[in-house]
């Protein structure tokens, strides 16, 4: 099932397990304490948007996370390199897009690069737990503690890379 739906989005199917290693371990039935869901945590508003709920099967909850990260995709399509574009698409899955793009109109006011996530963006994001910075007039989604986001990024992408020198993909 991660094979069928990652070729939807023109993902490496490695990537995708990577993303829902971190957000499920994999367990169908696994529940946070912000109230997210199933294998690829999708909170209940987003959920709903994509048909899927607590009860439903895991091919459907892949599908509906896929289709979501493929309407991410679209909202940082302005964003030309596809591999900083899947940083931005993590983040936002993570925290949701709305902090995301505070912080790039943050990172793009400072003279940082609105468009790399490493050293650029990624800083912006974790500014959002002060005043100074979620209270500016470039921001509309105020405060937002961007650490866990951060490590999020990180591990997703440091878990993909090694799934990619221990995985080789199959031909079809």
């Amino acid at each position: 099932l991660i094979r069928q739906y990652s070729e939807k989005l023109d993902w490496d199917w490695r990537l995708l397990a990577s993303m829902i290693y971190q957000e499920s371990r994999f367990k169908n039935d696994a529940t946070s304490w912000a109230g997210a869901f199933g294998l690829m945590q999708l909170m209940p508003n987003t959920a709903r948007r994509y048909g899927v709920d607590m009860s439903s099967p895991v091919r459907d909850q892949i599908r509906a996370g896929t289709d979501f990260i493929g309407w991410l995709n679209k909202q940082f399509k302005d964003i030309p390199d596809e591999d900083e574009r899947v940083k931005f698409i993590l983040a936002a899955y993570n925290i949701g897009p709305g902090h995301i793009f505070d912080a790039r109109n943050l990172a793009r006011k400072n003279g940082a690069d609105p468009d790399q996530w490493y050293g650029n963006v990624e800083s912006y994001l974790l500014r959002k737990s002060d005043p100074v910075y979620f209270n500016d007039p470039v921001v509309k989604y105020g405060y937002c503690r961007g650490t866990e986001t951060f490590r999020y990024v990180h591990e997703v992408l440091e878990r993909y890379d090694h799934y990619r020198n221990i995985v080789i993909p199959q031909k079809e």
